[in-house]
């Protein structure tokens, strides 16, 4: 085991969340070292699409470059179909942080020009290696294994930023909470969809099936469904191509995937909101799905991580105290989180359940959109982020229209 040397900063993931972290704060003189396990990124059906207020973020943090490598494609317009018709179209700028749009990205590829864009900032990078241990004995210590040889370094602070699954949150102490499943969230990689649609975020929901899409890059569309476990299995749609398109092609306009090709595996995955315990401790932070994942049919899970980088990399570059700033960071993600998965519940409420019960609440939410159009701020989380607002009994009487909803 050799002995390595001492790190600002160790990020373990290399993905988007750690390697723009990692970037932003070795272009500002710290040192940091980031820990990939994988040895090429590969498509795993992740989120594509991020909200304005996390695009905001982006750019604020400089990340236009890696983002430009990636082919991002900007997706100024949100539109919905129904009856296989478009009915509405809503423009993101008027209502977004600095007018931004929604942006439509291969998650693959954006994470290696992340990794390399932090590279270039002077990070040091290993890949594949894996962190396989910690202790704190005053100064964090992580064990890494690299082409079959260890090392330990040692850094004033461990971030972890690998993902759902995360093996850091251990070091936190913390454990995985998650809410009951409703619903299952997935898709595919196609070319070839046949719509007049491409710089715009496309989506068609009824209660029982939802289908979005939307253009990741010059020539590929990223094409999602929801639906419950139960008509997932029923349909086929999570094991058949054919049969994804099948379910997909109902809902969307006439002839749009009689020429689609399939370009990457299909993935469905539980829509529970999941998060970490708690984030933070023994100098170390989770940011990103380490510290919690959304529900992937509300898309926030890449608007939220660059959330996470621009609040913790501007917290440790302006406060010399970084306890204090791991705390701070770790209160406003509680906060921010608790927002948005209030506001995931709330959502699921109206797109997804079934009955008579649902139906009342829908109609409900329609008269106090009507009355008030902002719902109480939270019409707007998707164009400008969750700060500010509070996910209380009054919000949700203000969504609900003062009916129940639950």
């Amino acid at each position: 085991m050799s002995s390595g040397i001492t790190f600002d900063v160790i990020v373990v993931g290399g993905g988007i969340a750690g390697s723009t972290l990692a970037g932003v704060l070795a272009r500002s003189g710290l040192g940091v070292l980031v820990l990939e396990k994988e040895a090429r990124f590969r498509d795993r059906i992740r989120g594509e699409g991020t909200w304005p207020y996390g695009v905001a973020d982006a750019f604020h943090l400089g990340l236009g470059d890696p983002l430009a490598q990636a082919g991002a494609v900007e997706l100024p317009a949100f539109q919905r179909y129904e009856n296989r018709h478009l009915t509405d179209v809503y423009w993101w700028a008027p209502d977004s942080s600095d007018g931004a749009p929604k942006l439509g990205f291969s998650h693959p590829h954006l994470q290696e020009a992340a990794f390399t864009w932090a590279a270039e900032q002077g990070a040091v990078v290993q890949r594949p290696a894996k962190a396989t241990g910690f202790s704190h004995q005053g100064t964090p210590v992580v064990t890494v294994v690299q082409d079959g040889h260890g090392a330990e370094y040692t850094a004033r602070l461990i971030v972890g930023a690998d993902g759902k699954q995360s093996m850091v949150r251990r070091w936190v102490g913390a454990e995985m909470v998650a809410d009951p499943e409703h619903h299952r969230f997935g898709g595919v990689l196609v070319s070839g969809v046949r719509t007049d649609d491409r710089h715009a975020d496309n989506a068609v929901s009824t209660p029982a099936v939802a289908a979005n899409w939307f253009a990741v890059n010059a020539d590929q569309t990223r094409l999602y469904l929801r639906m419950t476990a139960e008509r997932l299995r029923h349909t086929g749609a999570d094991r058949s191509f054919v049969a994804l398109v099948t379910v997909a092609a109902a809902l969307m306009p006439e002839g749009a995937l009689e020429m689609v090709h399939q370009d990457g595996p299909i993935g469905f995955f539980p829509n529970s909101d999941i998060w970490a315990s708690k984030i933070a401790g023994n100098r170390v932070v989770l940011i990103g799905d380490a510290a919690g994942a959304p529900d992937p049919s509300q898309g926030h899970g890449t608007a939220l991580l660059f959330h996470d980088v621009r609040a913790l990399s501007e917290l440790l570059l302006t406060e010399r105290n970084w306890d204090a700033a791991i705390d701070a960071f770790a209160e406003r993600r509680h906060r921010d989180f608790a927002v948005i998965r209030e506001f995931d519940r709330w959502r699921a409420i109206i797109e997804a359940q079934e009955g008579v019960a649902a139906d009342h609440l829908r109609a409900s939410h329609s008269r106090a959109k009507k009355q008030d159009p902002t719902l109480a701020g939270f019409a707007f989380l998707k164009a400008r982020g969750p700060a500010g607002l509070v996910a209380d009994e009054a919000a949700r009487r203000s969504y609900f229209g003062g009916a129940s909803s639950w």
